[in-house]
């Protein structure tokens, strides 16, 4: 493909509702066996371009009807069998193709991502514990003991609860 600013750059732009118009029009007055012809009747249109949106959008035998349960089946089992030609893959569908099955294999695709990615999100979230409560800590200013206090004057505790755990003998 040749670069920009180069000879024979086509710049990549979609097709407007008159182009399409237009390239109708041209296909039923010239037919679909020679592209060149067509495209020398486009307005900056190339024989690729004008063949690749005819065969993937405007054919009037292409299907524009939402995907049935039953399609996205068979292309799921296609898909597992062949692999990712979908032109091939397009033999085995009315109406549809090869780009259209890409198409809407990629968006079941990224729609199953996304889902798989919302659910793990939601999984992490009630996985994740919650926040440890750390007891306060008092600190003791040691100055201002005395030096004669015993370790029973610097913690005071309450003897009554501890003399059950004694046994007198």
């Amino acid at each position: 493909m040749p670069k920009k600013g180069s000879p024979g750059y086509v710049p990549k732009n979609k097709f407007t509702p008159e182009e399409d118009d237009e390239l109708n029009e041209i296909i039923e007055h010239y037919g679909t066996s020679d592209w060149e012809i067509v495209a020398s009747h486009m307005k900056k249109r190339t024989a690729r371009q004008c063949r690749e949106r005819w065969v993937n959008y405007l054919a009037p035998e292409l299907s524009n009807q939402p995907w049935t349960a039953e399609e996205d089946k068979l292309l799921d089992e296609l898909y597992n069998d062949i692999g990712s030609r979908w032109h091939k893959i397009a033999q085995y569908f009315h109406n549809r193709s090869g780009n259209c099955i890409r198409n809407r294999f990629k968006l079941r695709q990224r729609r199953e991502q996304r889902l798989q990615r919302k659910q793990l999100k939601q999984q992490t979230k009630q996985e994740t514990p919650a926040p440890e409560v750390v007891p306060e800590v008092k600190m003791i200013n040691l100055e201002s003991f005395k030096t004669d206090d015993t370790i029973m004057d610097l913690f005071p505790l309450d003897k009554t609860k501890f003399e059950d755990w004694f046994i007198d003998v």
